[in-house]
């Protein structure tokens, strides 16, 4: 009987620790705004993400609608978002297939050096403010690295993607699916501009002119510094060069 009675406090107890481990708490997110598809509607009911996402913008020399296009495409800007898991049974969940975590979907060593590089020991891949620097800060390495316009939607979503030693070999090319995203994410970047263009005054006088007006920690030439790899499309090209 006593070996009967400790085998079920036991049990009782594993039994416990999953069920505290499967219905734990978590951080309090912010659900996705209402309608992706509108950069004016996130605008509207995430103000403090759009101040957070132009404050990314004036700091690495970057289209706000470039980097919103990104988080759409890897987290539906979902806090706490994670790749798809590998098995699993019942309550006990398989291993995601990778590491990325959060709005920007960050890797685990990509976000170190993130950290490292920008000093930002207290950020969070769940914070958007955060989240949304980190996406900025890539897209300005890719730039550096790769020789991408801010303008490059297409070509920055495939090095976010593959990074830019994968960039670089070309992989992206033989994978379909990967470049209909980055197709995705250039068509969105481009809605996002042309509806932010409407909606908010300062996105409207930062494009109309050749160089960015705003005071800048990493000052460049502007959006489409340097030389594209690219044309940018026609929409994107009249607006740049109308003065």
């Amino acid at each position: 009987m006593k070996r009967v009675a400790i085998l079920l406090a036991l049990f009782a107890a594993l039994a416990g620790g999953v069920g505290y481990v499967a219905f734990m708490p978590r951080h309090t997110a912010l659900p996705p705004p209402s309608d992706q598809a509108d950069a004016c509607t996130i605008r509207e009911e995430r103000p403090d993400w759009y101040r957070a996402t132009r404050r990314a913008a004036r700091k690495w020399d970057v289209p706000p609608s470039t980097m919103l296009a990104i988080v759409w495409r890897e987290s539906s800007f979902r806090a706490q978002a994670r790749p798809p898991r590998r098995g699993g049974w019942w309550i006990f969940k398989g291993k995601p297939i990778s590491t990325a975590y959060g709005f920007s979907q960050a890797l685990d060593g990509t976000w170190d050096w993130y950290v490292e590089e920008t000093e930002a020991d207290d950020a969070r891949r769940d914070r958007y403010s955060d989240a949304i620097d980190f996406v900025g800060w890539y897209m300005d390495k890719s730039r550096e690295k790769l020789g991408f316009s801010g303008l490059d939607a297409r070509d920055h979503y495939l090095a976010y993607h593959q990074g830019h030693g994968g960039y670089r070999k070309g992989r992206w090319r033989r994978i379909a699916w990967l470049k209909k995203a980055a197709s995705a994410v250039d068509e969105r970047a481009m809605l996002y501009d042309a509806q932010l263009f409407d909606c908010d005054m300062l996105h409207a006088h930062e494009r109309m002119v050749a160089e960015a007006p705003l005071p800048r920690i990493n000052p460049r030439t502007g959006w489409k510094s340097p030389v594209p790899l690219r044309k940018p499309e026609p929409e994107l090209a009249s607006l740049a060069d109308s003065n």
